[in-house]
């Protein structure tokens, strides 16, 4: 591993998607004193335009660390109705329109989009039947999430996650691989 400090910053709409990619990262051999999270604020308004507007603030500080030090941002949004892919256009046009470059096949920088909602990747990861149309309950309590990320964790160190994942699950396990990986070596 390089001698150089890692740091990740994950910006994310709520607890949920805090604990679940924290435990991920924790499973993944990350030190979790080196991750710094941008949560939205409870009660002021939508978690996903909060996290939308706050992606160039936070490329920007990624970008002017990441020359003095190994650093990567995930941002988590739910898809809720609409596509991966429209989901990450959106974070493009708010680049756009603040005069920050979207990211480049250099960056680390990744972009997690569950779809319909995180919940549909827990109850997958759980060995319940899902699609990602419906909407699936919200757990009681966020560390719930426990199992289903073990189960992501065992399968990204083994035989790698199951075609049979939810498309939006490969894609962010994709997005891990290619983006955030390599600040491991």
């Amino acid at each position: 591993m390089s001698a150089r400090r890692v740091k990740i910053t994950i910006l994310c709409e709520d607890s949920q998607h805090e604990s679940f990619v924290r435990r991920f990262l924790k499973g993944m051999g990350w030190n979790t004193r080196e991750i710094r999270v941008e949560k939205s604020p409870a009660a002021t308004g939508s978690a996903e335009q909060w996290v939308r507007e706050t992606f160039p603030k936070e490329l920007a500080i990624y970008r002017k660390r990441s020359h003095k030090a190994a650093t990567g941002l995930i941002a988590v949004i739910d898809a809720d109705t609409m596509e991966v892919r429209e989901r990450i256009d959106e974070f493009r046009a708010e680049c756009g329109s603040r005069s920050v470059p979207f990211r480049t096949e250099n960056d680390t920088v990744a972009i997690v989009v569950p779809r319909r909602n995180i919940e549909t990747w827990i109850y997958h990861l759980n060995d319940q039947q899902v699609n990602e149309e419906d909407v699936y309950p919200k757990l009681s309590r966020e560390r719930e999430c426990r199992s289903a990320v073990k189960n992501l964790v065992q399968s990204c160190r083994t035989t790698g996650i199951n075609q049979d994942a939810p498309p939006s699950l490969l894609a962010a396990c994709e997005e891990y691989r290619s983006r955030i990986s390599p600040l491991r070596t």
